[in-house]
């Protein structure tokens, strides 16, 4: 008797060992998926494996992707009695109560002239009711989700985010890939999944897409070409519509990964992002890169000085080099598109400083004019307030952090996105850059109560 409830104990203290070992190994893994409850796993593994998709419509109205939907779900799938959900809860009520706030102040510039819209461009001129927009409240909307969507991530944040943010990312560069080739071989769009329409706001609400011109467009994204490589290839846009947005989605973890050393996830969005050939990428990869290997070595800035004149020496002296450049970067500005930028940036800052103080402290309210820059973009429609506010919530974590392991990478990350955005491209809605910043909050976070960090962390990688 004594004899079997020994080799009990045993065979207990052997089950007990292999179980206390297995949580230690899964332990070391930051990366390990530690769900509360199968629906809070089941949903933000999708949410972010869907996250960067923006042209797949799961209905007729613009807006309606799979991601957004998930998100605008949020309220009801997440529901549970705890303090993270009473949290999401008052993120929810918080945002409209500012957001309906700040436009009575916007509009409230009305009251002392009517602004000249004459040399801007507006995003539609439909009236809700007064002078209130149609836009003023949709784009309002995708603001609410694409911020929202960055509170979920901050709220219930666990290392595993991070692995399924980058899957997400793969998914979207692997789809880019499928599609330039398809079009190197066939010299025709092998985009079988998009059904939205990015271009004019009254064609898109009417159903309908232009594939008429070769090819050249169709219903869902716009083909553009590229003499990178020769004739016959196209820009990689993948699931995003447009190449610059591409860049925007994909750029913050292509300079996240650079600096945390993950060579292949680096390499792998590198080389998708030279196939976009999008003056997005190339200023957001050198800002970004620079600045994570002056944080290692200092002497890199010397580094960067040589590279420059090596630069200009093989522009000067080299066509293969003159050419790529070229189609980069400097074409870009000696063109009609880059004429408009120009004109649209200056037009759109003069806006607000005709003499309305109200216009200049908070612009002409937000979602009313589309710029191709997010400077003028944001000083137009809030103002200088709203122009600060947005430069702080992207930029503070850069002075915040002090301790975290990806502290330098996380930096990088925002300074490029920053940089990126201010200067080429005017979108707040795509959700990859705001998981970035929701992570940068998340290790302020660790930074000030360290028992919150996912164990392992540190030594994790992908």
């Amino acid at each position: 008797m004594a004899t079997r409830i020994d080799q009990g104990r045993y065979r207990t203290s052997d089950q007990l060992g292999r179980r206390t070992s297995s949580r230690t190994a899964a332990a070391r893994s930051a990366y390990v998926w530690r769900g509360t409850n199968l629906v809070h796993t089941l949903y933000f593994k999708l949410l972010l494996l869907l996250a960067p998709i923006q042209s797949i419509l799961l209905t007729p109205v613009q807006g309606s992707t799979p991601a957004f939907l998930l998100i605008l779900s949020a309220a009801a799938i997440l529901l549970r009695g705890e303090a993270r959900y009473g949290r999401v809860l008052m993120f929810i009520l918080g945002f409209w109560l500012i957001y309906i706030l700040y436009m009575m102040f916007s509009l409230s510039g009305y009251l002392i002239n009517e602004p000249d819209f004459g040399a801007v461009r507006t995003i539609r001129d439909v009236y809700v009711y007064g002078i209130l927009r149609q836009t003023q409240v949709t784009q309002g909307l995708y603001l609410f989700v694409a911020m929202l969507f960055g509170f979920l991530v901050y709220t219930y944040f666990q290392e595993a985010f991070v692995k399924f943010a980058y899957f997400g990312i793969i998914l979207l560069a692997m789809y880019g890939f499928y599609e330039f080739t398809f079009y190197a071989i066939f010299h025709a769009n092998g985009d079988i999944l998009s059904n939205r329409n990015f271009g004019d706001l009254d064609t898109a609400a009417a159903g309908a897409g232009d594939s008429a011109g070769a090819g050249s467009f169709a219903t869902g994204s716009a083909l553009q070409g590229s003499n990178l490589f020769g004739a016959g290839f196209m820009r990689l846009k993948s699931l995003v519509g447009e190449p610059s947005m591409y860049a925007l989605s994909v750029t913050p973890f292509a300079v996240y990964a650079y600096a945390r050393r993950w060579w292949f996830l680096f390499a792998l969005l590198a080389l998708s992002l030279v196939l976009s050939t999008s003056s997005t990428a190339v200023i957001g990869l050198i800002v970004g890169l620079a600045y994570a290997e002056i944080r290692q070595r200092q002497e890199f800035i010397l580094y960067i000085a040589g590279a420059l004149v090596v630069c200009v020496m093989l522009y000067m002296t080299s066509d293969p080099v003159h050419q790529a450049l070229n189609t980069l970067l400097f074409d870009k500005l000696d063109t009609v598109s880059g004429n408009e930028r120009m004109m649209l940036f200056t037009n759109s800052v003069e806006l607000i400083f005709d003499g309305n103080v109200v216009r200049a402290l908070f612009g002409v309210g937000f979602g009313t004019i589309r710029s191709t820059d997010m400077f003028s973009n944001l000083l137009a429609n809030i103002g200088i307030i709203g122009l600060l506010c947005y430069s702080a919530l992207l930029l503070a974590p850069c002075f915040m952090l002090r301790k975290a392991s990806d502290r330098d990478a996380i930096v990088a990350t925002l300074v490029s996105l920053y940089v990126m955005e201010m200067a080429t491209v005017a979108e707040f809605a795509y959700l990859p850059p705001w998981f970035m910043i929701a992570l940068a909050y998340v290790r302020v976070r660790e930074q000030r109560h360290p028992t919150l960090a996912a164990p392992g962390r540190a030594m994790a990688g992908v």
